[in-house]
């Protein structure tokens, strides 16, 4: 079991004004697992159902309490196995040895895994995590619960914002999987019970799918407006159209590079159903294979968007200002990423 933190402000655009937004980290930390220790593990077939209808899916053993599978986990024949049955097939009784040359031999890459389960661990492990931050980050108030699904990095997750004060996100790693298999066990829909405030609405969800809110019944999605604007003009509405053709320049950065990049001018209209919209210019731009922002070519920028004036849109100076913007903020990642070039000495 072993702590570690990281400052997370470098890679959070949305947290740079935050006096702290550091993440903390529990690895490997033993569960306890009582009742499995005491009463020993609930074997029951687990899998997944497939994306099509000639596609049976996989089927797999796992523990009914506490989620943890057996080494090997077992490749059931789903014609035979359904999601939930109780296990009642033969177990091997050690775990097949790791593979080596030899094994690679008789089993080659590709070749299925044992169809039979091993052996339980010993000694199951899970993990913690923590990220606060403190000032500004994300706007709005909102407190959250997650459930996860059967294949979750996060079992359970919560955070509670508070802008421009703050905010707190926990979440564990298999601590938890009791509920999740009691409340949540199918499937690959986490649920989600959340009550957030911000931009004027109040919003609700009570047990939802937090991937797929077009299938959730009513009653689990809700919201109210509180803004008196968007009762007496109506809704904000954004639009973005293209105008004209996609151009293309060259982007000069400062460390020397060139970088061939497309630009496509788009109009921004916005403003409320029943009053005067207002409208802006907005440059996308996109280059392949794309421009190192961190050492090492440890990550590329494919594309962003930066905003044009309206003199320059109808000077038609509009590409040169672009590119001087994009420049800039590449630039600037670079600086906050540490960037240097191959031709540069470290110090």
């Amino acid at each position: 079991m072993y702590l570690h933190s990281v400052d997370r402000r470098p890679d959070s655009p949305t947290s740079r004004r935050a006096l702290l937004n550091r993440g903390y980290f529990l690895n490997d930390i033993p569960r306890p697992l009582l009742a499995c220790r005491l009463l020993g593990h609930r074997p029951v077939v687990d899998g997944t159902t497939g994306f099509r209808a000639d596609d049976p899916g996989s089927r797999w053993v796992c523990c009914d309490r506490c989620g943890v599978r057996p080494t090997p986990q077992g490749h059931l024949d789903p014609a035979r196995w359904n999601i939930g049955d109780r296990y009642t097939g033969p177990w091997l009784s050690e775990p097949p040895p790791p593979p080596g040359f030899i094994k690679s031999l008789r089993h080659p890459a590709g070749s299925p895994p044992p169809p039979t389960p091993g052996p339980w661990p010993t000694n199951p492990t899970g993990a913690a995590g923590a990220e606060l931050i403190i000032g500004r980050s994300f706007p709005g108030w909102s407190i959250s619960f997650k459930l996860g699904n059967c294949g979750s990095e996060h079992t359970l997750a919560a955070h509670i914002r508070l802008y421009p004060f703050g905010a707190l996100y926990l979440h564990t790693e298999r601590f938890g999987t009791w509920l999740q298999r009691r409340l949540n066990p199918r499937g690959y829909q986490s649920r989600v019970t959340e009550l957030r405030l911000g931009d004027g609405r109040l919003e609700w969800a009570l047990w939802a799918r937090r991937d797929s809110s077009d299938i959730d019944p009513w009653w689990m999605r809700g919201s109210i407006t509180l803004d008196p604007r968007d009762r007496l003009f109506g809704h904000r509405r954004y639009s973005y159209e293209k105008v004209g053709d996609p151009t293309t320049v060259t982007v000069r950065l400062p460390h020397g590079d060139e970088h061939t990049v497309t630009l496509q001018l788009e109009r921004c209209d916005y403003g409320r159903t029943r009053r005067r919209h207002f409208h802006s210019w907005a440059v996308d731009w996109n280059t392949r294979p794309g421009i190192p922002t961190k050492p090492g070519d440890r990550g590329k920028i494919l594309g962003s968007g930066v905003e044009a004036t309206t003199p320059a849109v109808t000077a038609g100076t509009w590409p040169a200002e672009a590119a001087a913007r994009i420049a800039l903020q590449i630039s600037q990642d670079r600086e906050r990423y540490g960037y240097r070039p191959a031709s540069e000495p470290a110090e």
